[in-house]
């Protein structure tokens, strides 16, 4: 089993590069910038591959302790998933692709040929683990279409074709999402303005994504091309993704920032606007349906509230691949009550005190100023029916 890429059969996806011919940058500078920072394909912020496993950055511990673990199977890793060890729309389906992978590739090391119902079982697994993150099921979609045409088209004995099949196919995903990420980027720093403030809840970079990130991306390219701006990050409880993953990302990044707590953001909005500030608001999705309704981490929408009553625009910033043109409403995933009465495993709330423990939020279309993907700027009204 191989993991080099082969870009050569990327060039000619059609769909993928039409989608990027006319863009603002060239594929072959994309592949030139991923080969630098993945080792050729081997490696990113967050995990790495190696033959007979990957090894998840445990992003519960971070900025405390890098501390990586080791995931040998689908099980394994819809564990990581599950825990949060991996988090982020776009990392939770590239972990579930390379999921898949190794799942097949430990049946195939037991002597156990890979038939459509234990296919079925692998990705099964996976699937179940975060219901809300379109990304998910898209990336086993990929994987199981991948599965499907080898069938067709290959015999069943041929267990080592179909696992370098699902390996490239797997790759490719966590590719294109390199490559979204840093056309979101692109198009979102048009619209952060030099000297702005930008606000920004949970973490949207390379620790939540295949590349730069989806807001992060367009905060990272607006300081890159030079523009002076100050992000202000919502700690975002009960995970701190904010206080302690983006904090490190903006610190890497040599961009200024604030923590706030996440009440404090219609006051900090207010004190900025006094004081004459440009703000904007960005933040990414975990699903977004065909007409620009969105799914993100809790306290999304509060903060597009906050930013319609103090008129300040609001940006989502997503990959298509967390676009869901089918489904009417959005699954929402409620987590383990222990999470909001622990702190780091230090017990915050009286004995069995009820908790809700909502872990995303739903953002009505009407309260996003534009929706940005790899495909460019959308404005409301949004229809995705096509995409």
């Amino acid at each position: 089993m191989s993991w080099k890429i082969n870009f050569e059969s990327i060039k000619k996806d059609t769909n993928f590069f039409a989608e990027l011919s006319n863009e603002i940058v060239n594929l072959n500078e994309i592949i030139s910038i991923f080969e630098a920072e993945t080792d050729g394909g081997k490696k990113h912020t967050w995990f790495r591959l190696f033959d007979d496993h990957i090894e998840f950055l445990d992003q519960r511990f971070l900025p405390a302790k890098e501390d990586w673990i080791k995931c040998k199977d689908e099980k394994e890793v819809a564990y990581a998933i599950r825990e949060m060890v991996v988090r982020g729309a776009p990392a939770i389906g590239i972990s579930a692709a390379f999921g898949v992978v190794y799942g097949v590739k430990k049946k195939l090391k037991n002597k156990v040929k890979i038939t459509p119902d234990i296919f079925s079982d692998i990705t099964a697994e996976l699937e179940r683990t975060r219901p809300t993150a379109f990304n998910l099921k898209k990336a086993l979609l990929d994987m199981e279409q991948e599965y499907q045409n080898f069938i067709l088209n290959s015999s069943l004995d041929n267990q080592d074709e179909l696992l370098q099949r699902l390996t490239n196919r797997a790759i490719k995903i966590w590719f294109h999402d390199f490559a979204y990420c840093y056309l979101i980027g692109k198009f979102g720093a048009e619209l952060i303005k030099d000297g702005s403030v930008v606000f920004t809840i949970c973490n949207t970079g390379s620790l939540a994504t295949g590349g730069w990130g989806t807001a992060f991306s367009a905060i990272r390219f607006a300081s890159k091309i030079g523009k002076k701006i100050e992000v202000i990050a919502l700690e975002t409880r009960p995970f701190l993704q904010g206080s302690r993953l983006t904090a490190w990302e903006l610190m890497q990044n040599k961009i200024p920032f604030h923590i706030i707590v996440d009440s404090s953001s219609a006051f900090s909005i207010s004190q900025m606007k006094a004081k004459g500030k440009d703000i904007c608001c960005v933040a990414g999705a975990d699903r977004i349906l065909r007409d620009g309704t969105t799914a993100n981490k809790i306290g999304t929408f509060t903060l597009a509230i906050l930013s319609k009553y103090f008129d300040v625009p609001f940006y989502v910033l997503a990959p298509s691949t967390t676009i869901d043109n089918v489904s009417e409403k959005i699954p929402i995933e409620e987590r383990n009550p222990r999470e909001v009465r622990e702190f780091f495993s230090v017990r915050v709330l009286p004995d069995d005190v009820p908790v809700f423990n909502f872990a995303f939020d739903i953002t009505p279309p009407n309260l996003i100023s534009a929706i940005v993907t790899e495909k460019g700027i959308f404005r409301y009204p949004y229809d995705f029916s096509h995409i």
